[in-house]
């Protein structure tokens, strides 16, 4: 292959999407006329986008449109789904009420807070040790902080089947 092949094959895809320009164009027509290799690629190249284009674009699958209309609608939930996490939150609603129970217990769980504040305090200071929690108080804060797991699970549940502004 001469040279002057490897040029003019360097400029068949400007030739043929029309951007040779003016100066090229019949240059490398000229050279296509004389030259058969040429010649030949240049019918291959300018006849593969025909090709291509007379192919067509095949039909999805359903199971594919289905899942991408699916995926865009949103994820529907099942009833169970949605609100399953509100029997776990009453449960553990339920939990720390019996916990507390009544007047009596929440005046005992505020005395024992207000006792560790105070020891956290002196410890701060360097007055005192650091106390030690209570089993009590430690189950408590294992309740709410469950709940609060829970319930910030079932608002991003609810936050997901809310209608999208846009």
């Amino acid at each position: 292959m001469a040279a002057v092949c490897i040029q003019v094959r360097a400029h068949l895809e400007a030739l043929n999407d029309g951007e040779a320009g003016d100066e090229l164009e019949p240059r490398l027509r000229a050279h296509l006329a004389d030259c058969p290799g040429c010649r030949a690629h240049h019918a291959e190249a300018t006849s593969l986008p025909a090709r291509l284009a007379a192919l067509g674009s095949p039909e999805p699958p359903p199971a594919l449109v289905a899942g991408v209309l699916r995926r865009v609608r949103g994820e529907t939930l099942r009833p169970l789904h949605l609100w399953g996490p509100l029997v776990v939150e009453v449960v553990l609603l339920l939990v720390a009420l019996w916990y507390v129970s009544g007047l009596d217990g929440l005046s005992l769980l505020v005395s024992r807070t207000a006792a560790d504040v105070g020891s956290l305090i002196g410890w701060g200071a360097g007055l005192s040790a650091l106390p030690s929690p209570a089993a009590g108080d430690v189950f408590l804060l294992l309740v709410c902080g469950l709940l609060m797991v829970t319930t910030l699970y079932h608002l991003a549940l609810l936050a997901r089947r809310a209608p999208r502004l846009s």
